[in-house]
């Protein structure tokens, strides 16, 4: 697709003041673009974004034509270092072949220190996945399972994988977040070296349960996504208390002990779901999530001034609204000091919206939190 086709008219803007298509929730967000509307029944879910060394924008996506039960493709797309133009969108494998008949879901990106990007997603039955994109290549290598030593049953990934700073002995080490489910189950983070040219490219030394299920009785914990400070790192974990809402916990250690000890935070009137962290040029946090105390559970965000500290819940913005039901898993950037970009997707059918199927680029900036 044109770049041209990528920007939305003055006719498209009219139809989203109107309600006929998703929009925005609050004045201070607007709408920029969209990467791209999936063609018939298919939609662009689960989305995720990075910013490339050089500048550019590199957004993947879970292309199906239902939130599960179905076989999705991981899309992928390359877009402006201002999000405004992005590349015709197509399979993010070299070889798609290798995952045939296969769910791929929930693709999850983090840049490492050599400027490649480390993507994890996870199929069916609970295994993990990751491969590897370089600067100069156009698609993900072919995907390897990813060990999860000392996980019990199904293990399942959603935050991106966090590529820690070097500290003395501890070179070139990544945490990739994941969670189990039953009553052993929980959120977990998986601890390995990148290797850039070596095979695997992950070398797995162990994991860590950062919080188990069933405390308190009925609790559940997924869909823990990690962010670096100094030399600790924070953790928001989604949790859920007998399958309805329950505040986000937030967990924190140090990532270089051998032995971790973590501590731990409820934030306190915050139904986090599919959440992601960005941490920002001024070192505040911006935190999208959707937001399950509301119908719909649309996508929020806050900026969290001191992420190494206490949470509080402070002001909450209106990011991005569909209508459906089934919405949020946002994905944040940011292209300039304190303006954030956030992908969002419209799940509505075609019949229901005429944007059904799109993927969104939202701009809200520092001032509007």
């Amino acid at each position: 697709m044109r770049g041209t086709e990528k920007l939305l008219s003055v006719a498209l803007a009219a139809l989203l003041v109107t309600g006929l298509a998703a929009q925005p929730a609050a004045a201070a967000v607007s709408m920029v673009t969209k990467i791209v509307q999936e063609p018939g029944d298919y939609e662009a879910r689960f989305p995720d974004v990075v910013k490339l060394r050089d500048g550019r924008l590199m957004a993947v996506w879970h292309r199906a034509t239902a939130h599960a039960g179905t076989v999705g493709t991981i899309q992928l797309s390359f877009g402006s270092a201002n999000g405004r133009s992005w590349s015709e969108a197509g399979p993010a494998l070299a070889d798609p072949k290798t995952m045939a008949g296969i769910d791929t879901r929930d693709p999850k990106l983090g840049v490492m220190k050599d400027g490649s990007v480390l993507m994890t997603f996870f199929v069916p039955g609970g295994k993990v996945y990751y491969s590897v994109w370089k600067p100069g290549w156009t698609k993900f290598t072919d995907p390897v399972q990813l060990p999860a030593p000392g996980i019990t049953g199904g293990v399942y990934s959603h935050g991106v994988p966090l590529a820690l700073e070097d500290r003395g002995t501890r070179t070139d080490q990544v945490l990739i977040p994941v969670y189990s489910a039953g009553a052993a189950g929980g959120a977990h983070y998986i601890r390995a070296t990148y290797r850039p040219t070596a095979d695997p490219r992950l070398q797995v030394t162990g994991s860590h349960k950062i919080i188990g299920n069933g405390n308190p009785a009925g609790r559940t914990y997924t869909e823990p996504s990690l962010v670096q400070y100094g030399d600790t790192v924070v953790a928001v974990v989604r949790a859920e208390q007998d399958g309805g809402g329950s505040p986000a916990i937030i967990a924190k250690w140090n990532p270089y002990a051998a032995t971790p000890a973590f501590t731990y935070q409820s934030f306190t009137g915050v139904l986090a779901n599919s959440h992601h962290l960005l941490k920002t040029a001024s070192g505040k946090l911006l935190f999208t999530y959707g937001d399950k105390a509301k119908t719909g559970r649309p996508t929020v965000g806050t900026l969290i001034g001191n992420p190494a500290a206490t949470w509080s819940k402070g002001k909450v913005v209106p990011i991005y609204n569909s209508g459906a039901a089934d919405q949020a898993n946002p994905s944040s950037v940011e292209i300039a000091p304190g303006t954030f970009l956030t992908l969002g997707y419209n799940a509505k059918t075609k019949a229901a919206s005429p944007t059904g199927g799109t993927l969104w680029v939202m701009e809200s900036h520092a001032a509007d939190y």
